[in-house]
């Protein structure tokens, strides 16, 4: 795998119906329309997934809608939520080796109490299963005292020896504990980089970063992958043209809207997935709507 995960990595949202049930025919064409653009890694996660507004037979129907949409040569990775139980998590482990998965994403669901709990908890499901883990690696809230604790590099460097965990999903918020763990394991391990997109491979790929977490590529793949294939040709000149002058701009008028709401607004104004979210989530204003219109307009993503 370590060969296989690289360039853009697509988080896929989950498309709601106005009555807020789980749109799972829009989910499966979409999951076909990436993979005919070429993208050759797709993954449910945590946040953009929201799967913190699922249930867990929901988060299984998902998950399974996406390995069958999905074609052969197309890296399946999929997630158990933020909540729930070991048990739980288990259950979707096994899941995701039931239904052909590539991948099992495993996010710790408690608060930090130790070193331990951590490295028993994923240990526990890799002794169960044999599909490769990834680990979700995000900051836990600490319970002995606030605050929150990074997964450390020794603790990432006992999990690693774990035989079937291959490697980490980044998200540290943390920009030296992330240069870190780059710098440690990236010759020998799956590290996809967090949210930041082509921004954020263009600083990690001088730390050795292969692959990282795409934000365009899920309504317009064929800009992020030219840009991937610009610096795997060594045409830096080209790639950070297209970060600068396309990504970062749209990142700065989106972000501030809420990333995930632009992301699913986006989809729809591309007619690639409905714009509905499901209760506390919200769309964006119809204002925004508009802003973002005009910004995918002038970009030539849309007519």
């Amino acid at each position: 795998m370590l060969n296989k995960i690289t360039g853009p990595v697509v988080p896929l949202p989950t498309p709601f119906k106005e009555n807020q049930d789980v749109d799972y025919d829009a989910l499966s064409s979409y999951v076909s329309f990436l993979c005919d653009k070429g993208i050759k890694t797709v993954m449910t996660t945590v946040g953009t997934s929201r799967f913190h507004l699922l249930s867990m037979d929901e988060v299984k129907s998902v998950n399974e809608v996406v390995v069958k949409a999905a074609e052969k040569d197309t890296v399946t990775i999929v997630a158990n939520p933020s909540h729930g139980s070991l048990k739980d998590s288990l259950s979707l482990a096994r899941h995701a080796e039931k239904i052909g998965a590539d991948i099992f994403l495993a996010h710790f669901p408690d608060r930090y109490y130790g070193e331990n709990e951590v490295y028993n908890f994923f240990e526990a499901i890799a002794k169960n299963v044999d599909i490769d883990i990834l680990i979700h690696e995000t900051p836990i809230k600490n319970g002995l005292g606030g605050g929150y604790q990074h997964y450390s590099i020794e603790l990432l460097t006992r999990l690693f020896k774990i035989r079937n965990i291959i490697g980490l999903k980044e998200e540290a918020l943390d920009l030296n504990h992330s240069e870190n763990i780059l710098k440690t394991f990236s010759d020998k391990a799956v590290i996809i980089g967090a949210g930041g997109g082509m921004s954020r491979y263009v600083r990690d790929y001088w730390l050795g970063a292969r692959t990282y977490l795409s934000g365009i590529a899920n309504f317009y793949p064929e800009l992020e992958l030219e840009f991937y294939n610009a610096m795997e040709d060594e045409n830096y000149k080209k790639a950070y043209n297209i970060v600068h002058n396309t990504e970062k701009p749209f990142f700065e008028i989106t972000v501030p809207m809420g990333w995930h709401r632009c992301l699913k607004e986006s989809l729809s104004i591309c007619g690639l997935l409905p714009p509905y979210e499901r209760s506390p989530m919200s769309r964006i204003s119809n204002k925004n709507i508009e802003i973002l219109k005009d910004v995918m307009q002038k970009n030539g993503w849309i007519k």
